[in-house]
Formats: structure tokens, sequence, C-alpha cells
């Protein structure tokens, strides 16, 4: 078996243009046939890779992931965060940013459809982050979710919310996030509806 005909669950990420975790759900999933190596990675035929590539496949077997954007400063809870979404039933792909100035790069750059943000951040926070989304109009249609330890008064002290920003206390409640990654894509047609 030579190595140029296999590729891991990384490279078939970028030939299929959807996530890594996304190739390894399908994999889970039985939608792509693989192998393992002695030391347990995945690995996909180039040949099937080209196979798969150059058919029409249809919405089902190849979903566009749902794209995500997390901006948190602490490094604990974005692992966390990272991990704890690897369980999520929602194909997603995420991109994480430590303020609010790389959020709002990250939002530029991968026009998310999901936003998760910390308030308290050096630099430009959460507040600042929003209220210069606001004023985007090609993001109106984003959905927002801030995840904070502050309480709703310090939270209207600070010059409050938009209405339509959901707003999630710490410790992290991810059972409601999964639900939220699941009915977004289901909103944005991504997956279909339970």
């Amino acid at each position: 078996m030579k190595s140029e005909a296999w590729v891991g669950t990384k490279e078939a990420s970028i030939l299929l243009n959807v996530s890594q975790r996304t190739v390894q759900k399908w994999i889970d999933d039985g939608k792509i046939v693989s192998s393992k190596t002695m030391g347990g990675h995945r690995r996909i035929s180039r040949e099937y890779l080209s196979q798969l590539m150059s058919q029409q496949m249809p919405n089902e077997i190849v979903p566009r992931p749902l794209v995500v954007v997390l901006v948190e400063d602490d490094a604990y809870i974005r692992q966390l965060c990272e991990l704890s979404f690897q369980s999520f039933k929602t194909p997603y792909e995420l991109h994480v940013a430590s303020n609010g100035y790389e959020g709002i790069r990250a939002i530029g750059q991968y026009q998310p459809d999901l936003l998760l943000t910390d308030l308290r951040m050096p630099g430009i926070d959460g507040f600042e982050m929003i209220r210069e989304l606001e004023v985007a109009t090609d993001i109106k249609d984003l959905r927002i979710v801030v995840i904070t330890g502050m309480e709703s008064d310090d939270i209207y002290r600070r010059g409050g919310l938009p209405e339509n920003v959901t707003i999630l206390g710490k410790p992290i409640p991810f059972a409601i996030l999964e639900n939220i990654f699941a009915r977004r894509a289901e909103a944005l047609g991504i997956i279909e509806a339970v």
C-alpha cells in the first residue's frame, strides 16, 4: 500500500471542502469508506475520494457544515468548547478567536452562521464587537449567542445587548448549545428537522 495512494481525514477535508470533524462523522456514519492504520488513524483511498468528488453528491450525503465563530479569551474555555462540540450531531466548521478584534476579522473572513462570544475580553470586548457588527449590513442574519458570567444588571449598565442576541450563563450549558446548533442548521437547510 503506497502512502501517496491514501490520505488522512485532514487532507480529505481539504479535498472535499468540509471540516475534518465532518469527514470523521461521515466515516463513523458509513457515508465514506475508510481503513485504519495500526496506530488507529483513519485513511481514505485517494482514488475513492476522486470518485466521490466527481459524482454529483446529494445534499444529505455531503451537507455544508454550520459555520461557527467562537470568541473567547480564556484558553481553557476555548479548549472545553472545542472538545464538547465534537459530540454534537450537527456538522460544523469552527473558527476560534481570542478577542473581539480577532472575532471581527474571523466573521469577515468566514461569514459564519453562528457567533458564540464572551463579553469580558481584553481590548475590544464582546459589547464593542457586537455594536460593530450591528452596523455591518452583510451580517444581518448572523445568529449571536453570548456566553457570560455577567449578571443581567451588569449587562444593562454596560448598555445592554440587542434583542435578537441570546444570552447563556456560565457554566456553559452545552445541551442548550447543541440544540442551538441543530435549530440554526435546520433553519438554514443544512440538516433536516428531527
